[in-house]
């Protein structure tokens, strides 16, 4: 009969291992995912109040629905800053639409451990002003 002592130590290793990585991704994958959540409620909100800064006299000349980029910009930024996000945004306006991306990180706990300090997160809203009849 051998000795299998040492067999049973190298499968309960390998065992918590993996283990340890279902872990990870259990806790930072929802950290991450809350994140993209409230980074997406953040540029929602960000996108559809700068959708209501509209060309007003573009409107009462009865020209098409159009937006006025300066403030459109400046609503959104407000927005952003209102709501205190520390991410990177971009805010692309023109006629038509406005889009919001707002990025950011999540610092890993677990997942730290195999070399992943960090995942990154990114969303984006498009806003448009709607068209009167």
């Amino acid at each position: 009969m051998t000795d299998q002592r040492g067999q049973v130590s190298l499968f309960a290793l390998g065992l918590a291992l993996v283990v340890l990585a279902v872990t990870g991704l259990a806790v930072d994958g929802t950290r991450a995912m809350l994140l993209r959540r409230s980074l997406q409620n953040v540029a929602d909100a960000a996108a559809l109040q700068a959708a209501d800064a509209l060309d007003v006299e573009r409107i009462y000349h009865r020209g098409p629905v159009r937006l006025d980029q300066e403030s459109a910009v400046a609503a959104a930024a407000a927005a952003l800053r209102m709501r205190g996000f520390d991410a990177l945004s971009s805010i692309v306006v023109d006629d038509a639409s406005i889009t919001v991306v707002l990025r950011g990180a999540v610092d890993t706990t677990f997942l730290g451990l195999v070399g992943i300090e960090s995942v990154p997160v990114a969303v984006e809203s498009v806003a448009r002003p709607m068209e009167v009849p």
